[in-house]
């Protein structure tokens, strides 16, 4: 599970990405040395991130494999940048000469003159972002081969220290490498600033991402449950369930049993399926006795009502099922009243449906 707009399959999309700007630049012809050095960077960059893709962690290191993929993933902003300017530069690079001869010159010249610029540029980046997947690999390499003799905590501050020492040695390579592509003292300080604040980036975004997945266990289980069903039994109280507890029109009778125990009468109701719940609002009966699954959902908010049988030939007054206080009418919905001395911890079924069975028909 990969969270915040971030899926595997944008790393996979860098990847890709990194495949095609070498194929373009090695069809290019213009093959001179700053463009060979280039496309090697570029091939370190590949084979870095086909590691990352490779990588074999254990399951208790997804958190960092979700970092790893998103900070590999930074790189694509510096291709993109780079690919980008160079776009409209690329259909001089082939040997067929295009119909507009002076124009072709000129951009031939104007690429000439920017080319080392953008290219030492472009590799000090490729080079700072190399390094940071290199970093991260071995630091997660490294940090694995004692993991089963860690706890988290020991393992985290193992972690990050691995990855402050790596990158303190990335970016002594950086600026050896920096200081050879560059003559000049201003430009090769800038490119090391450059590297150093790629680099710094890619890193914090490992940890902020390998954070975030740590705060996300470490939430209660009861704060990532989804919504229950808002349930109101039939002595009105509201007695919301979880979907991932109760899984069965078995184990919601169960707990409607339970529930009703204090009526004397409700569990058996419960037994001899003389209820009926219905949705608030569109009023639509549940009937719990088909696919259990289509039954509620998360957020859903239903009410229970007991059935009380009347006979054809009974006189028009129905008993509660509690109490036997007797109420007289034909409405198809009944309240029954509390009485004063009732204890109000056991309650009165408050919420009845009045039915009239078939003839010959029992309980």
């Amino acid at each position: 599970m990969v969270g915040f707009g971030f899926s595997v399959g944008d790393f996979i999309a860098t990847l890709n990405l990194v495949a095609t700007i070498i194929d373009a630049l090695r069809s290019a012809s213009h093959s001179t040395s700053v463009f060979r050095e280039l496309l090697n960077e570029l091939l370190t960059l590949e084979r870095a991130l086909i590691q990352v893709k490779s990588i074999d962690l254990d399951d208790s290191q997804r958190f960092e494999q979700i970092a790893l993929y998103q900070a590999a993933s930074q790189c694509q902003r510096s291709i993109d940048a780079f690919w980008n300017r160079i776009q409209k530069y690329q259909p001089h690079f082939s040997q067929a000469a295009t119909t507009f001869s002076v124009k072709d010159g000129w951009m031939k010249i104007r690429w000439a003159m920017c080319e080392k610029k953008e290219v030492d540029g472009f590799r000090a980046e490729i080079q700072a972002h190399t390094g940071s997947i290199q970093v991260l690999l071995g630091a997660l390499q490294a940090n694995a081969t004692t993991k089963q003799a860690r706890d988290q905590r020991t393992q985290y501050k193992s972690l990050a220290g691995t990855i402050q020492s790596l990158a303190n040695q990335a970016m002594g390579k950086l600026s050896a490498i920096t200081d050879g592509v560059s003559k000049t003292a201003s430009q090769s300080a800038a490119l090391v600033q450059t590297c150093a604040q790629i680099l710094q980036t890619n890193l914090r975004v490992f940890q902020m991402v390998y954070d975030i997945q740590l705060f996300i266990t470490s939430i209660p289980g009861q704060v990532q449950r989804q919504q229950p069903v808002y349930f109101v039994d039939a002595l009105n109280r509201e007695s919301p369930f979880h979907l991932e507890f109760v899984r069965s029109a078995e184990a919601l009778r169960a707990v409607l049993k339970v529930n009703l125990k204090e009526t004397e009468y409700g569990p058996r109701m419960i037994d001899r399926g003389d209820f009926v719940i219905e949705e608030l609002g569109t009023h639509r009966v549940i009937d719990i006795t088909q696919n259990w699954e289509k039954c509620f959902f998360p957020g859903q908010r239903v009410a229970m009502s007991m059935v009380v049988r009347k006979w054809a030939w009974a006189r028009a007054k129905y008993n509660c099922p509690k109490c036997r206080y007797s109420t007289s009418g034909s409405s198809h919905q009944g309240h029954w009243r509390i009485s004063a001395d009732d204890d109000p911890a056991m309650g009165m079924f408050r919420r009845l449906r009045i039915v009239t069975p078939s003839w010959g028909r029992g309980v």
